[in-house]
């Protein structure tokens, strides 16, 4: 949204690097190293965990489909993706061709959907890039598997519609849909199964339509990506200070002025950036084939907002003290058409930092088109947000300020402060990076000390145009946003450029790429109590273990709200790359093992959603539990055929042995399996005899922590069962 901020008043990843770095043996990442062993020249320039998320070398061929390379016709590269997928830890079958584009020289860029168990990866893209003359020299996305994901939803459709339009911030809120897909959420390698609700509804006097996804195995919401954005062949309607869109038909292309200002300004406000991204990019309306470029104006009565809906702008009247009429800026024009150009290309997710990248492409081509039309200007008006619009009665005023971010009192202008701000705050930080480029000079606050050399807003625009259509995906951060536009202004203006090694430093000055983790020190057997954290916020903890241990746990518990644990060998764990997780809801979580390697293991809490409150301890050689407690638990019932009852989960030790036993009468079924909840088709034992009586007995596989037990109606009329578990607890 443009005007939110007015009303308002990642882990583990290894730096980017302009040259690249060379694969590194062994470790986890063995796979993954040996994929790119397999590309002659290959280059890693840039890893999250322990997948690269952009690579460079000779990755194969593209041949020809039909007509001539250069031209729009497809060509086929499926013997390089075969190549290219196990880099990424992906299936080559699960990759769909969504778009190709080519650029100026030539170019081909191939934009892949990743799919899973058939369904969409929601944030999964892989981008293949060929030259000219055919060759696949990078690739590029945020792609990656390797990792398991439940294939059955848990929570029921209706569930999550109800999650959905109750977890609404919009009035009148209406769930539709629940539709099943994977959702790679911010900072995770791991693609979560997830229901994809629409829900619409009114949220400060406008439309609401947001895209909600429901976590279909806990039930609690993972994102909500909003579809309205605040913030030549051109036609502005009047809303007559109505909500109804797009309202009445003024003025329509080359048609003379009608007499309404705020008509016939905003549409010589839509020519101007119109023709700033043909002139720039060639680029033709912002789907790129000459669509209608439709604004609303005189929307409600003294509405100080605008916002893309997806369609159209939609301008307030202002209500003379905040702003005046929106459509006015060209500011507010621009920002908003970005939006649809952004919505076409990259499809920034409105959300995280994705979504702080979408907002700052916005201003930062606002800028871009403003100094274009004054011959290239750099002074203060070009870096401000609004500046013609907002707060009248104020001389110099402005929404935002991409030189100074930290002066309107609640943007960010260093990322080490990022902790899931609102998008229209997190925006400073890549519009800090666009300002320094263009106009050079150090951090305005003093919060890095590197000078930044000016390359001009035209080459900063260039490269940041680039990296938005040709390199970065729904999900893309910042760390990875400085990768890409380092790629970007390489692409431009070459390898080891003066613009390319500006662009590293500009994205230095505002603290990217960020420090590693701190990690806190854990003592044998003591409790670290008060922990708390926001949702996504990460804890990292280790403790040394001495060798010849006879078992080792780590727990978590008490407390309010859902954090979650992860523990790891050796190196700080991520969301996809761990030894130990749970995983389950609430705070009450246990990672055992037997026989532990000596050395570091470490520990994050994750925060699914906020807790506080909660207890972590880490114990070996039988400390604090570790060795556990023999534990016996009954219960008993009915199911009728093909009903279900459910039991756990049970707390385990690793490698002690699990037993259930049950009695009874007719036929029930007995499942047991460790870490979720068994199907009919998903369990690590199955009792099916004939009759009532039926055991499972297991030894708890290392890494296991919960155990979970079905009791399931397999014959005609009702079935009686008792229970007899006996496990050892932590």
């Amino acid at each position: 949204m443009f005007c939110a901020a007015w009303l308002g008043a990642s882990l583990a990843a290894c730096g980017s690097m302009q040259e690249g770095t060379s694969p590194v043996q062994g470790g986890d990442d063995s796979d993954v190293q040996s994929a790119l062993a397999r590309i002659q020249g290959a280059r890693v320039l840039g890893t999250e965990g322990e997948v690269p998320y952009s690579i460079r070398g000779q990755l194969g061929r593209a041949s020809q489909v039909q007509g001539a390379l250069r031209s729009s016709a497809d060509v086929d590269v499926r013997e390089a993706l075969g190549v290219v997928a196990p880099v990424f830890r992906l299936n080559q079958n699960d990759l769909v061709l969504k778009r190709t584009t080519v650029d100026a020289k030539g170019h081909r860029h191939l934009r892949f959907q990743q799919t899973k168990n058939g369904l969409q990866v929601v944030g999964g893209e892989l981008i293949l890039h060929v030259d000219e003359a055919g060759n696949v020299y990078a690739a590029n996305g945020s792609a990656r598997d390797g990792s398991k994901a439940s294939a059955e939803a848990k929570v029921a459709p209706e569930s999550a519609l109800k999650v959905a339009q109750d977890g609404s911030s919009a009035r009148g809120a209406s769930a539709s849909g629940a539709k099943l897909v994977y959702l790679r959420s911010e900072g995770s390698q791991e693609p979560r199964l997830a229901f994809e609700v629409r829900v619409k509804g009114e949220r400060d006097g406008m439309p609401a339509d947001d895209l909600v996804y429901v976590d279909a195995e806990r039930g609690g919401i993972l994102l909500v990506n909003p579809r309205i954005h605040t913030a030549i062949n051109r036609k502005v309607y009047s809303a007559n200070n109505g909500s109804t869109t797009p309202g009445t038909l003024k003025r329509s292309e080359g048609q003379a002025p009608v007499g309404d200002n705020h008509v016939d300004t905003n549409y010589d406000k839509l020519g101007e950036t119109y023709n700033c991204y043909k002139t720039l990019f060639g680029r033709d309306s912002f789907d790129n084939a000459g669509a209608t470029l439709i604004s609303t104006v005189h929307y409600s009565t003294n509405y100080v907002n605008a916002y893309w809906d997806g369609t159209q702008m939609v301008y307030g009247d202002g209500d003379g003290v905040d702003s005046i009429e929106l459509g006015l800026d060209s500011d507010v024009t621009t920002h908003e058409l970005t939006h649809a150009v952004t919505e076409r290309e990259s499809n920034l997710t409105y959300s995280g930092e994705s979504g702080g990248l979408n907002e700052s492409m916005s201003d930062i081509f606002a800028g871009v088109c403003e100094s274009w039309t004054r011959n290239w200007a750099t002074d203060a008006d070009v870096f401000k947000v609004g500046e013609d619009i907002w707060t009248p009665g104020t001389a110099g005023d402005a929404l935002r300020y991409m030189d100074d971010p930290a002066k309107d009192g609640a943007s960010l202008d260093f990322y080490a402060d990022y902790g899931g701000q609102d998008v229209h705050y997190s925006s400073g930080i890549s519009n800090l990076v666009f300002s320094l480029l263009s106009k050079g000079g150090v951090h305005p606050r003093g919060k890095t000390t590197n000078t930044v050399p000016a390359i001009g807003p035209e080459k900063a625009g260039r490269i940041f145009y680039k990296a938005n259509t040709d390199l970065f995906t729904a999900s893309t951060t910042f760390e990875q946003a400085k990768t890409y536009t380092v790629q970007a202004a390489e692409a431009l203006y070459g390898t080891g450029s003066a613009e390319a090694a500006a662009v590293t430093e500009a994205w230095k000055a505002v603290g990217v790429p960020p420090p590693p983790p701190v990690v806190d020190p854990l003592t044998n057997g003591v409790p670290v109590t008060g922990l708390s954290g926001s949702s996504g916020n990460k804890k990292y903890y280790a403790l040394e273990v001495p060798a010849g241990k006879p078992s080792l746990s780590f727990a978590i518990s008490g407390g309010t709200g859902d954090a979650d644990l992860y523990v790891r060998y050796g190196a700080v764990p991520s969301s996809s790359t761990y030894d130990c997780r749970p995983y389950a809801s609430g705070n009450a979580e246990n990672c055992s093992f037997t026989n532990p390697q000596a050395g570091t293991w470490y520990v994050m809490v994750n925060a699914y959603s906020a807790y506080s409150g909660v207890t972590l301890k880490g114990s070996y050689d039988g400390t604090g539990g570790g060795t556990g407690t023999p534990t016996t638990e009954t219960a008993s019932g009915t199911v009728t055929k093909n009903e279900n009852d459910p039991f756990g989960p049970y707390s385990v030790l690793a490698g002690t042995t699990f037993t259930v036993t049950m009695t009874g009468t007719r036929n029930p079924d007995l499942y047991v399996r460790f870490g979720t909840a068994p199907t009919t088709s998903k369990y690590d034992c199955r009792s099916n005899t004939s009759g009532a009586s039926e055991t499972c007995t297991l030894t708890v596989p290392a890494g296991q922590s919960v155990a979970h037990v079905l009791v399931r109606g397999a014959g005609s009329g009702t079935a009686t069962y008792n229970l007899t578990v006996s496990y050892t607890k932590p």
